[in-house]
């Protein structure tokens, strides 16, 4: 006949304040932890920590100590294990911040069309700043990455998120308004540009750039109504859904052969 496995947790077994002194013990998360080699047990069992402390420290300084001394050592101990844990607290904070600083630079970068090697130059300028202002945070400064290669990871990661907001967005549109343009940028090549605004079932309004497509060749009634389709499967919005369509005004727009409206 097969035996029930036991299950250790389920025996709600609790760490003794005792244990502290008598084997020099602590509480970790969730788990005993030994204060002189930092080793873990796997339960709150005496049997378990007691072993430990005399296979592994029978011979020490602290089996020969008082009761008292004891109690003094553990003390002592518990503050280097905790000065320990908030030193690694504190570096995991720093490499936070210094992370959410590269982004803030990196869409600021974006945000005004500069170079992305420019990063390097706006962390040079940080470092000469803080030189005069707090020379004792210097180090914090110098963390922050704004390589060329950095900035570019970082501005691709919000355009994913920004992009991901916009389909949850969209997903949640109950019905929705579209303004197109098409113009020659700087370059002299013809953008397509799609705007949208929808409202979803709470009444809450959202109005986004939704995207830009380049169009290659001519810039046909055709050729902006394909780039529209495409822009619209692109974004998953329902042809249903949509309620009202302004364009620039363009012949190739509003012309008696192709009007996007008609067309839809």
């Amino acid at each position: 006949m097969a035996t029930k496995k036991r299950i250790v947790d389920s025996e709600c077994r609790a760490f003794s304040d005792e244990w502290a002194w008598k084997y020099f013990f602590t509480v970790v998360k969730d788990k005993p932890v030994c204060l002189i080699c930092n080793e873990a047990e796997a339960v709150f069992k005496e049997y378990n920590i007691s072993r430990h402390f005399t296979s592994k420290h029978k011979n020490s300084n602290y089996e020969a100590m008082s009761e008292y001394e004891r109690k003094q050592n553990v003390e002592s101990l518990c503050k280097k294990l905790s000065g320990r844990q908030n030193f690694f607290k504190k570096v995991n904070t720093i490499q936070e911040a210094a992370t959410h600083a590269s982004y803030i630079v990196a869409y600021n970068i974006a945000k005004n069309n500069k170079a992305l090697s420019d990063g390097e130059f706006v962390k040079q300028c940080m470092l000469k700043v803080c030189d005069v202002l707090c020379p004792d945070k210097k180090n914090n400064f110098q963390t922050i990455n704004l390589s060329r290669k950095t900035v570019t990871s970082r501005i691709e990661a919000i355009d994913k998120n920004l992009t991901s907001q916009l389909d949850s967005k969209i997903g949640q549109f109950k019905f929705c308004s579209i303004a197109m343009d098409e113009s020659t940028d700087i370059n002299d090549t013809a953008q397509f540009v799609l705007f949208i605004r929808g409202v979803d079932e709470n009444f809450e309004i959202t109005e986004e750039l939704a995207c830009m497509r380049s169009l290659k060749g001519t810039t046909k009634g055709c050729d902006i109504f394909r780039e529209f389709q495409e822009g619209l499967l692109t974004l998953k919005v329902p042809i249903t859904n949509i309620c009202d369509i302004t364009t620039d005004g363009a012949p190739n727009m509003t012309g008696k052969k192709i009007w996007i409206s008609w067309t839809l």
